[in-house]
């Protein structure tokens, strides 16, 4: 026989033996709905517990979020304090500059 042909056959063999496996019912028994009961009340507690440390861990990183912020805030008000006393430093050597020139100027003219 050709290839074709057999496996053809096997499989019209095997598909009864499919059909009948399908056709095998499994009960289910009250021990089933009473195991299912308890699985749902240990998921629903450990959820329960579950939240709960993450609204723990929630607190616990907020309050260092806020000390770091409160931190930062203070490293940044220093840095504008260091930045405005830099541009007072170069505004003073301007206008000193500027202001020797115009007097040399003014001084050599006459």
């Amino acid at each position: 026989m050709k290839p074709f042909q057999k496996l053809f056959l096997f499989f019209l063999l095997i598909m009864p033996m499919i059909g009948l496996a399908e056709l095998k019912e499994i009960p289910f028994t009250l021990d089933d709905r009473d195991r299912i009961i308890r699985t749902e009340q240990k998921v629903e507690a450990l959820d329960a517990k579950i939240d709960s440390k993450v609204n723990a861990l929630d607190a616990k990183i907020d309050s260092k979020v806020d000390g770091l912020r409160s931190e930062m805030n203070a490293r940044f008000d220093q840095l504008f304090n260091f930045l405005w006393a830099i541009i007072g430093i170069f505004t003073t050597m301007m206008v000193s500059v500027f202001g020797f020139a115009f007097w040399d100027r003014r001084l050599a003219l006459t």
